[in-house]
């Protein structure tokens, strides 16, 4: 009985060794062969893309942002679509939404974007960028500069960026040509020539802007105009 008893327990350990060894075949071929299924098989690859919302970003900077995802809607979700977008863009996109339509022969995304639209065009060390009414910088081949231009360091910009955002508001009414931005004051240039002081940026706040607003107004053909003295204004005529 002790014989058959150990012979028993052999074969059972025997048996359990072979399916421990066929399971483990079996998923190492699974891992093996399952990435080359995905490449292959025509329901994982993206047959058609539809592109909607787009303004200034050509359709084929989709094309390749999908392609750099393989090409297979496994891969490609709006997470890692946007970004890879905006690596090609100059942080350019704003958001992105994902539909799949599946089909025998693949899948059509459908892709639905939010591109950032320039506020300022900012000019630093001679390099153009721009900034959305957010606040937030990219880089765009897709549109031109647009007045004013603001000479300026981005971080000054981005700390500061409420006060300039009204400041532009009113300027983009006016024939402002630049602004420069520096921590000492603010200069304003127009398209004829007058120069406009203003206090630094970080000293601007709506009592500034309104004085800016009304003496610019009365005083368009004025050769400068001082506004750095709290409560006064200096006005230098262009004779």
């Amino acid at each position: 009985m002790k014989k058959e008893g150990k012979k028993a327990g052999r074969r059972h350990a025997g048996i359990g060794y072979v399916l421990a060894f066929v399971w483990i075949s079996s998923m190492a071929l699974g891992g093996f062969f399952m990435p080359v299924l995905i490449d292959t098989l025509p329901y994982f690859k993206i047959k058609a893309i539809q592109v909607e919302g787009n303004v200034a970003i050509p359709t084929y900077v989709f094309s390749k942002a999908v392609g750099e995802l393989k090409n297979n809607w496994l891969f490609v979700n709006e997470k890692r679509l946007l970004t890879v977008l905006n690596a090609l863009t100059g942080n350019s996109v704003e958001e992105v939404k994902i539909d799949r339509y599946f089909q025998t022969q693949g899948v059509i995304l459908k892709i639905r974007v939010k591109e950032r639209k320039p506020f300022l065009t900012v000019i630093e060390d001679k390099k153009i960028l721009f900034f959305d009414d957010k606040g937030v910088p990219f880089l765009s081949q897709y549109y031109a500069p647009q007045k004013p231009y603001i000479y300026a360091n981005q971080n000054l910009i981005k700390n500061y960026f409420s006060a300039l955002k009204k400041l532009v508001d009113i300027c983009k009414t006016s024939q402002v040509n630049s602004i420069y931005l520096t921590d000492m004051n603010t200069l304003i240039y127009t398209t004829n020539g007058s120069k406009i002081l203003l206090p630094p940026l970080q000293q601007i706040d709506d009592v500034a802007l309104k004085r800016f607003e009304s003496i610019y107004n009365i005083s368009m053909e004025a050769k400068e105009i001082d506004l750095t003295t709290e409560g006064m204004a200096i006005i230098k005529s262009g004779e």
